[in-house]
């Protein structure tokens, strides 16, 4: 009886299909997921105080690039909003030949294919539905794409080849520009016409300015050993760094977007929303607040053994004891909140 048992729950267990990764790497490089960072990430050129060298990490997600000094240390004042991954496969010349696929299913929602269009040069991004919620994977350097906008694709499908277009970059150093992103704001043309009237959105929605990511790498690593892997806790698990209090208006739709930035328990639809931000600016939470006196305002800061300026891409300005938005971080705060 018991062996039969036993093998009606083996039959039950190998007709159930397991749950695919939620976020699958986006070309056939796994050297991170066998602790070989530096075959995984695309190293930088870097020549700081008269020492050239091609550090692995200036690849990685974060400040890790624009090296200055800073008393006795040396920082990184340069946000580097994705990850570089280097090609495992070249051709005689040198040019690389590994695909580049979709990370998860979704929908494509921008393709730039004029290499000079921007500094991504060539590049893809795809639309996911995560906890029915509207994420977005870049795929940026490409030599060719494969995909229109549109256009479904499945998880692993190909959508280029991993290539060097955009600025600053040769076949020497060659990869992939990866970034997993929220979207900002749904009226992002308005407020790039407002701020840079000079210079044309050929992107529309999917401009990298309204595009903001966080780290792609432990998010790969955990969907690779974890099934059960949940978006959404993962983002409210990164640590703040400033908050700012937005009326809540009719243009304000990033909790609606992402409802699931708000904690179980808070008002459905308070005055206003204070949301957390990390270092880098992606958003990481949201609470109820009340209604802020004159628009959005600055909130909770973080003390920082760095200037704010460097501590947070130039968004926050000020001394430790009375941090305040800069110019820039005033036009962030405008994007986020929809008042334009």
């Amino acid at each position: 009886m018991r062996a039969s048992v036993a093998i009606v729950w083996f039959l039950l267990l190998a007709a159930t299909p397991l749950r695919a990764a939620l976020f699958d790497w986006p070309t056939e490089n796994r050297a991170l997921l066998e602790g070989r960072p530096e075959e995984f990430y695309m190293y930088v050129d870097r020549n700081f105080e008269g020492v050239q060298s091609t550090p692995w990490e200036g690849g990685t997600y974060g400040f890790v690039r624009g090296p200055v000094r800073q008393d006795d240390a040396v920082v990184y004042r340069t946000l580097h909003e994705g990850i570089d991954i280097l090609p495992v496969r070249r051709d005689s010349s040198g040019v690389p030949l590994d695909e580049i696929r979709a990370s998860a299913q979704g929908t494509v929602v921008h393709v730039s294919k004029l290499p000079g269009a921007s500094n991504y040069g060539r590049y893809v991004v795809i639309e996911h539905l995560i906890e029915n919620s509207p994420v977005y994977t870049l795929y940026a350097h490409l030599a060719d794409i494969t995909v229109q906008p549109g256009q479904q694709v499945a998880q692993g499908e190909k959508i280029g080849t991993l290539g060097f277009t955009g600025a600053g970059i040769d076949k020497r150093r060659a990869h992939l520009h990866f970034e997993i992103a929220f979207r900002l704001s749904d009226t992002f043309d308005t407020w790039h016409q407002r701020h840079f009237a000079g210079s044309p959105n050929k992107h529309g929605l999917y401009n990298g300015l309204n595009l903001i990511g966080i780290d792609p790498a432990p998010i790969l690593l955990a969907c690779a050993s974890d099934p059960g892997f949940f978006f959404s806790k993962h983002v409210r698990s990164q640590e703040p760094f400033f908050s700012v209090v937005f009326p809540n208006t009719p243009g304000f739709t990033l909790v609606s977007r992402y409802p699931w930035l708000v904690p179980d328990g808070e008002p459905a639809n308070p005055p206003a929303w204070k949301v957390s931000f990390s270092a880098q600016g992606t958003p990481v939470k949201a609470t109820a607040a009340a209604y802020p006196s004159d628009g959005a305002q600055l909130a909770d800061v973080r003390q920082s053994r760095l200037p704010y300026n460097l501590a947070t891409r130039g968004l926050l300005t000020g001394p430790d004891n009375a941090p305040a938005l800069s110019a820039s971080g005033r036009r962030f705060v405008e994007l986020v909140g929809g008042h334009h």
